[in-house]
């Protein structure tokens, strides 16, 4: 079945969204640095400040992007720098991470990004929201198209 996907190749993802929370206790700068190890320097990162439950000061920094180039250097920049154990494990657990619209979420750890490491975590993460272009439109498929993106990663 996996052939039956390979001619929308290019229609495989429709949208990627990037976001993370800047706290105010954070270096913003490092926290964007962290960002850019998923985010290519030709898609535009918006910066929204808002105010936390206690009054602090948190930053919003979002990118979303349905450009096909963008979203293969995404895709290509999660591929190759997470380990081979993590990259098991994303491709492992990719029918967990899908919503019922076909979105894939996955979460990294922002800390580890900041030392220049790309792992899962759920705790204070950067989060990708990938629209996967299945259709028909079921979990299932957006599945096995996932896994296909992902394994093509490295020369897609």
């Amino acid at each position: 079945m996996a052939t039956t996907h390979r001619a929308h190749r290019k229609k495989a993802i429709h949208s990627v969204t990037v976001n993370v929370f800047v706290r105010s206790t954070e270096d913003e700068s490092k926290v964007l640095a962290a960002f850019r190890l998923i985010v290519p320097e030709n898609v535009l990162i918006e910066r929204q400040p808002v105010t936390g439950h206690f009054g602090n000061s948190i930053v919003i920094l979002k990118a979303r992007t349905e450009q096909a180039q963008a979203i293969r250097l995404i895709i290509r920049a999660i591929g190759n720098k997470l380990s081979k154990r993590e990259f098991i494990r994303l491709r492992e657990q990719i029918p967990q991470h899908l919503s019922e619209k076909c979105t894939l979420v996955v979460k990294f750890n922002k800390q580890a990004a900041a030392r220049g490491d790309l792992e899962l975590g759920d705790d204070d993460p950067i989060v990708v929201r990938t629209k996967i272009a299945a259709y028909p439109a079921r979990p299932s498929i957006a599945a096995e198209i996932a896994r296909d993106v992902l394994n093509d990663a490295c020369i897609y």
